[in-house]
């Protein structure tokens, strides 16, 4: 590995700890940076830019230099560490589990470094520095939104830090009357503005990240980009029309309107022309509109997606109430043992436990009602829960096993995890499927009995088998069905929940 140290100290002039500190030392940085090792290129991009922006005395000349000098060479890089994270490429030297905190960084620190820069040039006063703010300021605002959907990717909070940086640079906006002027941010990038930028992230922290699978903030995120015109963010408080604000000199996410949200730095937006827009999408998906021709993505018609949009709409609507809670919550203070995966959870609702190589959890209960439970435990490394995926747990309620499904989801960066969890079934059976004509059996959990009364009777099985209107022989207990699946009550990409219809008792 290349000693980064050592070149530092052969090539600045200055003492070793004041590292990057001038758009020079940043070039001679960027030359020695190992191309083989593009995670370690990164980190020390990250680190350099970290110097940067603790470091008071740089001039604007340089910061503005530099800064962009780094953004430039690391793009390409973080690029790269995306895909690794994302799956989308196999590397060596990084797993997506390494690669995670270095991409959290480099955007959190490049949104510092474009935004110290316009906080110096609005303190320096000098002219025709109008285009550089502009462009500073879209930038940060991007970077800063892309930390934020990162961190509702891995289910992590956004720090208070973060938001206030975000608002101060959206005042900043307001200032200098570019709020709505449309600019490229990089070479090649599509126009876009600061209010548009602003918005996504704001809309997309009220669309509940700690609720949607990771798939589902991204396809909200893609949504955001395509209807935040549709949007206008206002100084003076209409309550009849605004449902949302923020305060712009605060540092906390934007809230569903109250009326002692009164002040000069709060900000409102009303969302009546845009749940129109996702309602005449809805409707146009429903009647069999190609979702190209509605500039969506091609998957945006399926089922789960247009329960999707149901929910956003439902979220985002002034006419539509805020759901409650319907089931009084009890505070108990214990351990419960958990089966992740439908694999290992028929393994021990077959009798198979730990003894025999069965992975059984234990993690603590907050607190419970008749219909879920709030769940906590410490996870060493990146255990991967998500938002829909199917748990057992044992010893909830006066039931020896019950089925539920992950639906809101915390974690800390120190591995604090916070799990609420929804109960499917207290009375579940294994079961065997194999598909029709002729085809591999699979094991599914039967629900003869669902704690929802919406969903009745009703069958979980692996996303990747699941089609509506498939056919599957069904044998439990020494009998046989051929059954019809009907269309899905959920899908996620752990598991589908799905109604059947029994076409005929099978003679086994």
């Amino acid at each position: 590995m290349f000693d980064f140290k050592g070149l530092v100290s052969a090539l600045f002039t200055q003492r070793l700890d004041e590292g990057v500190r001038d758009f020079k030392s940043a070039t001679l940085m960027m030359a020695e940076l190992p191309e083989s090792d593009i995670l370690q290129a990164q980190i020390e991009i990250v680190k350099a830019l970290r110097q940067l922006n603790t470091n008071p005395d740089i001039s604007f000349k340089e910061r503005s230099r530099a800064v962009p000098y780094l953004d430039e060479k690391a793009r390409s890089l973080q690029r790269h560490l995306v895909d690794i994270c994302e799956g989308n490429i196999l590397d060596d030297k990084a797993s997506p589990q390494q690669v995670l905190p270095t991409m959290l960084a480099f955007w959190r620190e490049m949104g510092d470094a474009y935004r110290i820069c316009v906080k110096q040039a609005l303190q320096s006063g000098g002219r025709g520095l109008d285009k550089a703010i502009h462009m500073f300021t879209l930038r940060a605002i991007t970077y800063y939104g892309a930390h934020a959907k990162w961190c509702w990717l891995r289910y992590l909070d956004v720090e208070p830090n973060a938001w206030r940086n975000l608002h101060k640079l959206y005042l900043y906006a307001e200032e200098g009357n570019f709020t709505d002027t449309p600019l490229a941010a990089w070479d090649n990038a599509p126009l876009t503005d600061v209010r548009s930028e602003y918005l996504q992230t704001l809309m997309l922290a009220l669309a509940t990240p700690d609720k949607l699978q990771p798939v589902q903030i991204e396809t909200v995120a893609l949504w955001l980009g395509r209807w935040t015109g549709l949007l206008q963010i206002e100084k003076q408080i209409r309550p009849h029309y605004q449902l949302f604000a923020v305060n712009g000199a605060g540092s906390t996410p934007p809230k569903r309107l109250r009326r002692d949200m009164v002040g000069d730095n709060w900000r409102y937006w009303g969302t009546e022309a845009l749940v129109r827009h996702m309602e005449e999408i809805r409707d146009q998906l429903q009647a069999g509109a190609n979702p190209l021709s509605l500039s969506l993505q091609a998957e945006a018609g399926s089922p789960g997606n247009l329960a999707l949009l149901q929910t956003l709409i439902n979220l985002w609507s002034q006419d539509i109430p805020q759901p409650i809670r319907k089931q009084e919550r009890r505070t108990a203070e214990k351990k419960i043992s958990v089966v992740r995966g439908l694999d290992h959870i028929a393994a021990f609702l077959r009798g198979q436990r730990p003894e025999d190589g069965l992975p059984l959890l234990r993690w603590s209960v907050e607190n419970e009602s008749t219909g879920g439970l709030a769940l906590s435990y410490r996870a060493v490394d990146d255990d991967k829960l998500q938002v829909g995926e199917i748990l057992c747990v044992a010893g909830f309620g006066n039931k020896p096993f019950t089925i539920g499904i992950v639906r809101r989801l915390n974690k800390t960066r120190d591995g604090d995890v916070q799990v609420g969890v929804e109960a499917l079934t207290q009375t579940p059976v294994t079961v065997e499927l194999t598909p029709l004509p002729s085809g591999r059996s699979i094991t599914a959990v039967y629900a003869p009995d669902s704690i929802n009364p919406n969903h009745g009777r009703f069958l979980i099985l692996p996303e990747s088998h699941f089609a509506q209107d498939r056919e599957f022989q069904l044998a439990a207990q020494g009998k046989a069905w051929r059954v019809k699946l009907t269309p899905a009550i959920e899908q996620s990409s752990h598991a589908t929940l799905v109604r059947f219809a029994v076409l005929e008792k099978v003679v086994v």
